[in-house]
Parts: C-alpha cells; structure tokens; sequence
C-alpha cells in the first residue's frame, strides 16, 4: 500500500546546521609552508506551515424553531507558510458520533433528531451551513467557489481556501468562519454540536488530506495503519456504502461498510477456507498478537472438513455453499472456536478474550456479551429489528446472514463468534434466525458459527526488558524484548513477568495507557490513546541459598532465601507454629531448568535430569498418575498478594516417587519437589496444615489467605488442575500434602474465597499447588 507524501501540521520539523572543514595546504613543503583553512557553512531551510485559530465569537446560539439564523459566532484563522508556492486549506464535517461527520447531533435526545447540513432557510427539514471570509490585508486567501456565502459542510475533504505565495510570520494569512442554521417547526427543543475540521497543506500536495478507503486495496491494508489515517479512512466512507477490498491471503474479494456505530464492518461472512490455501497465516496477513506465530497453510488446509464434528480440542472449518436471501449475501465459512481464534483457544475453557483470530491482519471478531459490540450495533434505531440485522447495506441494514453448519438450519437460524470470552465452555454469540436476534446469545466453543470482522483500532506496544526480566506475557503470548505488538485502544489486556534468577518483581511502567495494578506481577494494561513503551522493573536480591539455610536465616520477619535449581527467589518466615514456611507458592519449572535434581538440591534420593523434568511441562494438565506433570499458572491473587505459581500433579511433586493409585505407592510421599531440607506438610486431621489452621493467627479464611505484611499465612486461591485443564484461579486452591489418604486420593489444604478444608483430600491425577516447610 502506498501512501500520498503529504505534509500535515504534525509533520513540521526544524532545519539543521552542517559545518564542515577544509584543510588546504599552500606552497612548498617545510618550514617556511604557509597554511590556511576554510569553514563552509550551509544552512537548510525546511517548508513548513502552521495554522492556528482565535474564537472571536463563540459558535453558540439559542433559535427558535421555524425561524432562520446567520453569522453564529466567528473564528479567525491565521496560516504563515514559507513555501513559494503558499498553502491550501481543505474542510470536512467531523464528528465522533455514530449518525454522521456532517450533522450536528443532539446532546439527549435519538440521533434519528440530528440536524443534517444544507443551505435551505425554510421548509420542513432543519439544516446548517458553513461560510467563510478572507481576512484583508498583505497575503489576504482566495476562497474557494461557493464558500464566501452560506454553504453545506462538506462530508469529504474539500479545498476552502489557498494563496499562492509565501506569508511571514508577522502577519500570515487569515481567514474567518461562521455558521448558520435552519430550525424547522417540528424540530424538538435539545442542545445540537456539529463540527468541521480545517487542514492546511502545500500546493506540491494539494490533494485530499489524509488517507481514504479509495487508496487501500486489501483488507490487509488496515493492519499498521496509523490512528489519524484509520480516522481519515473512516471519514471518507459513506454510510449506506459498500466498498471491495481483497483478502491476500486467498484473494477472495469481500465487501466492507461503515456502520451506525462508527465502526467498519465486513458486509458478509469470512470464507477464508472456502478454497485450499497456498500461503502461510502469519501476523502480516492474519490477526495473530504473536509477531511470530504462524500456521502452515498445510496445516490450515487440514482443518477444512466436508461435514461437522463437535470438537474444542480439533480446529473446524466447514465450507457452506448458497446465498442468504434477505440480506443477499453468501453464507461464507463456518468455524468452531478453536478455528475461530486461530488455534489459540482449543481448551474447554479459557479466563481472557482471544486477542489473536482468523480475521485479516487489521481486523478481529467483535466483542461480545451485555457489553460488547453486537449488542451496541443491535441497540442502534437503524438496526433493532431481525428485518434491519439482515437487510442489505444498500438499504440501510447490517446484512448478517444465516449461516449455519446444519443443512437442515442453513437460511434459518445463524450465529457469529465474539472475541470475548467468559471463563466457560460457553461464549457470548450473536444469534439470528428468521424472526428475532439476540446479540447476547451462549453457545458452545464446539459450535460451528460464522466469522463477521470488524476493523482494529490499533495501538502499538513495544515491550522493554528491564534488568533481572526473564519474560514478560501479554494476554498469555510472552513478547521478547523489544518488540512490538498491536494492540487496541481501549481493550485491556493482562500481561505478566517472570524475573531472571536472584532478581524480585518491583513494578510496572508504562508511558501511555494504565496499569490496574503496577505493584502486581501479573495484572491487566489498559490501552490507551497513543502508542506505548511497557517496562517491567525488577531489583537484584542478595539472598542466601534456601537449600544451605540455617535456623538463624529463618525469623518471624518475613525475609528472602535462593533456590539455588533455578535462582527462584522466595519469601520465607518462621510462622506461629514454631515451623519455617515458604509464603509463596513453589514455582518450579517456571524457566527450564539447566541443573539436575539430585539430593544435593532436592528433597529426593534419586536423580531427575533436567530434560526428564523439563519433559513434564504441559500447556493444561493431561490428567494422568502414571507420569509427571506440572502446569505454569498466571496471575496474582487479590488478598494475599502472591503470585499463583505452578500446579503439579503428584507423581511430579513426589519427585517421580508415587505415580500410581495402588500397591507399594499407597504410602506417604517420602520424596517430593520441594528444595533439599525443605519437604511437603503432613496433612489430614494431626497434619500441619491443620495444626496451623488451628492456630488463632490463622483460624480464618481471612488470615489464612490474608497477606504477609499482616503477618498472615498467604495462600493463594490458586485453582488446580481436573478434567485437563488448570481452573478455579481466584476462586479456589488446593495444597498438596505428603499424607496419603486412601487409595489414589492425598490429603491436601483447600480453601476458596470463604471457607477453609484444612483435611480435604484429591485424586492423585489433579494437579494442586506446593507450600514447603522445614524444621530448622
């Protein structure tokens, strides 16, 4: 895509000063040699030209309906332009309100009572109107044909006003604005806004200011563009309109529309899929948040099926053949949501909202829910019927069509995937079928539905890596240090970091946009109006080995200790029962691990070599007790303020030792994960946990999960992993003990957000968390 080299306001830079020496050597060589030296100074003068504006009068007045009025208010502006060749200013109706850039829009009352422009001073339909008046004197404008008397506020840039030599600064060129309005008799009583917006560029490039949709070619296009160009594009698009954009990665051409809602849709269903793909998806051509994610085209190609299978786990495309007949449009493609969303959400269930999808590189699924961008659409006069959803665009309507992966529901009934996500194996959907809506709909993420894109509003975060910083995560994708990812304006996302070994979180900063919590590990950024640069900050920590601790290194103040496997720092105190605890949650295997467990390190007697470890990682618990598995969890809990860590199934945290639900393993675990002299409490009614539970520090809910500076116990409402996949984060935990309860199950803590089960017991499958003790 190639953009018009035009020169903005913003675009102003200073000149600069080049000095450079010449040495020049006169006569003969010697003694006697004379010299001399020359300094050759050049001086670049840059084009540039600024505008600035005076409200002489403020645009304000009080009209009485049926009657007529001029000259409401009066601005002056002065442009100083050194170009030879002067300046032309260009006009438009602006306006962020979803009716129209040229109307002016009522402050409490529908949009459907907007007050449209035009130059009528009687009638039935209310209008305003712009004039313009060149101020005399040495570089007094030229204004445009028509604009010197009452004329519509034009809804596409539009030449006013030029001159066309240089101004000074002394003086510049000047011209004035004023408005005027119509009120008709049926006009109701409410305060109405309308604006226009002024641009000055040079004559070398005196074409329409700021980009258009005429100038973008693929839908593709979108993605980088700046936010002032999405604007431009925007502005140039006529509601009621469509226009043909290509996506690259099939060349499939589609039809995209500006909304009521402001925003810019596509104007039929995604069909990528309906034709085997030759080209990988990448972040260049697809709406990946990972800058190096891609999926093979090969790969895509075997997600394509000829008849549907309920699955979450598997992505599903299923091409549908035939046209819609209200909305005229074709049915497109049909994906569950592991398809949707690009292969990222393939899990019964997931806590945030796909931020990557199978839309073009520029655009995503819309949002979803009581909140989200369906409803918002919906809710609009021009769409809050079945008949208006599924009109054409060219009659006023949003054309969604009724696609659907049944042949016996195809025309009937359709839904459509939202980018927002609700912990569940349920999403948020727009549902539609041949008499009623509902944009709040729940369907299943094994659903078959359409894919409706809507354009980004895009701002970039570049992710810088502090010293000590090991990874940073936005929205579950760890970003490298230094690059840059699109996000969205106003989205929020949640992002958190690991710290290199012997380093502690500190803070986070961010120069545009918030951070929800910048003391937290892992919390959520909240996108804001600009571009940004996000730094997670650490400090080194000067602690001594966990493994190596003595009695002495361990008080009732809470204090600092090394895993000496991977550098982990931990918080460590002697609590109420006499007992040195670990406050926060083991995290073992949060970075891979270079260094074996032996006995050296280890709360075990054999070796685990770190690739065997390592090997024991998983994206979601497979739920197995054969084998070991171990699943990273982020987030930080709310009460006691520490961060969830890692859930361990129990042939993982008994170091190997009991991976089975019967015979000789029956036993207490002798062998765990937990540092050399550290080890796992004992559970059950005369274990530790309850002995510390029966504590009068610890006796509640509330002390237990209350936080270290309170010099409570901090647990953490960690969650565990059943059924596959980690769950229950914020609102329950689970700790594993080294007691053995009764066939596959060990005795463990449990806690949620108001009870305490200091003797509860789990299956030997389920992954819980680890809070190590020792007796020095």
């Amino acid at each position: 895509m190639k953009k018009k080299n035009l020169i903005r306001l913003q675009d102003i830079t200073f000149g600069t000063i080049a000095v450079s020496s010449l040495f020049v050597l006169f006569g003969a060589s010697g003694a006697n040699a004379t010299t001399s030296s020359v300094d050759s100074v050049s001086i670049e003068v840059p084009v540039a030209c600024t505008m600035t504006s005076t409200v002489n009068t403020a645009h304000t007045a009080t009209a009485n309906v049926g009657t007529y009025q001029e000259n409401i208010g009066e601005t002056t502006f002065n442009v100083i332009c050194n170009d030879a060749n002067g300046f032309a200013v260009y006009a438009i109706g602006y306006s962020d309100d979803t009716y129209g850039n040229t109307t002016m829009k009522p402050s409490t009352l529908a949009v459907s009572n907007a007050i449209a422009t035009g130059t009528a001073t009687s009638g039935n339909t209310s209008n305003w109107a712009m004039k313009l008046t060149a101020v005399s004197g040495d570089y007094a404008p030229t204004l445009e044909t028509g604009f010197n008397a009452y004329h519509a506020v034009p809804a596409e840039y539009t030449k006013v006003v030029s001159y066309s030599s240089n101004t000074d600064s002394s003086s510049g060129s000047s011209f004035k604005s004023t408005y005027a309005a119509f009120v008709a008799s049926a006009q109701p009583a409410d305060t109405y806004t309308g604006k226009v917006k002024y641009t000055v560029v040079h004559p070398a490039n005196a074409e329409t200011p700021g980009m258009k949709i005429s100038q973008l070619t693929y839908m593709q296009d979108f993605h980088n563009l700046s936010t002032d160009d999405l604007a431009s594009v925007k502005l140039s698009m006529s509601y009621n309109t469509t226009y043909s954009l290509i996506d690259n990665r099939d060349n499939r051409t589609y039809q995209i529309a500006k909304l009521k809602d402001g925003n810019i849709w596509m104007a039929e269903n995604l069909d990528l899929g309906g034709t085997t793909l030759t080209q990988d998806l990448t972040s260049a051509n697809t709406s990946l948040i990972d800058p190096n994610a891609t999926i093979t085209a090969s790969t895509f190609n075997t997600w394509i099926k000829t008849s549907y299978t309920s699955s979450y786990i598997s992505a599903i495309v299923i091409p549908v053949a035939g046209t819609d007949s209200a909305s005229n449009t074709p049915y497109g493609t049909i994906y569950n949501y592991c398809a949707a969303s690009a292969g990222t959400f393939c899990t019964y269930s997931d806590s945030y909202y796909t931020t990557s999808d199978i839309c073009p590189a520029g655009w995503r699924l819309p949002t979803g829910g009581d909140s989200g961008e369906f409803k918002a659409l919906y809710n609009l006069e021009d769409y809050n019927t079945n008949a208006k959803m599924r009109a054409p665009i060219a009659d006023g309507g949003a054309a969604f069509a009724l696609a659907s992966s049944s042949p016996s529901s195809l025309g009937l009934s359709g839904g459509y995937w939202p980018s927002t996500t609700a912990g569940s194996s349920n999403l948020p959907t727009l549902h539609l079928d041949t008499s009623s809506v509902n944009p709040t709909n729940k369907s299943s993420r094994t659903s078959g539905l359409a894919a409706r894109c809507i354009a980004k509003k895009p701002r970039f975060l570049t992710v810088s890596y502090g010293a000590g910083v090991s990874n940073i995560q936005i929205n579950g994708i760890t970003v490298p240090d230094g690059e840059k990812i699109e996000l969205e304006e106003g989205f929020s996302y949640p992002i958190t970091m690991t710290p290199s070994a012997e380093h502690r979180f500190v803070s986070w900063s961010v120069d545009s946009g918030t951070i929800s919590s910048t003391n937290n590990q892992s919390t959520n950024y909240n996108v804001g109006n600009s571009d940004a640069v996000l730094t997670a900050n650490t400090t080194f920590v000067d602690a001594p080995t966990i493994q190596n601790l003595s009695s002495s290194g361990c008080t009732t103040t809470a204090s600092y200790a090394k895993d000496n496997r991977d550098g982990h720092v931990y918080i460590i105190q002697r609590l109420a029962d006499g007992k040195c605890w670990m406050m926060e949650n083991l995290d073992l295997g949060r970075t891979a691990l270079a260094t074996d467990l032996t006995a050296s390190n280890t709360n075990l007697t054999n070796t685990i070599t770190a690739a065997t470890f390592n090997g024991w990682k998983k994206t979601e618990g497979t739920q197995v007790i054969t084998k070991g598995e171990f699943v990273l969890v982020e987030g930080t809990d709310s009460t006691s303020k520490t961060q969830y860590g890692t859930l361990y199934n129990y042939c993982a945290v008994s170091a190997g030792t009991i991976c089975s639900s019967s015979g000789a393993n029956n036993d207490n675990a002798a062998s765990d994960l937990c540092p050399a002299g550290w080890r796992l409490p004992t559970g059950g009614n005369s274990g530790e946990f309850n002995a510390l539970y029966n504590l009068t520090n610890y006796n509640s809910n509330a002390k237990m999960r209350g936080p270290i500076a309170n010099n409570r116990a901090a647990f953490a409402l960690v969650g565990y992993f059943e059924s596959g996949i980690p769950i229950g984060q914020g609102s329950s935990g689970r700790y594993w003990s080294s007691t053995r309860n009764d066939g596959s199950k060990m005795y463990t803590l449990q806690l949620d957000k108001s009870n305490v089960t200091s003797a509860n017991n789990s299956y030997r499958q389920h992954g819980c968390a680890v809070r190590c003790v020792t007796d020095i």
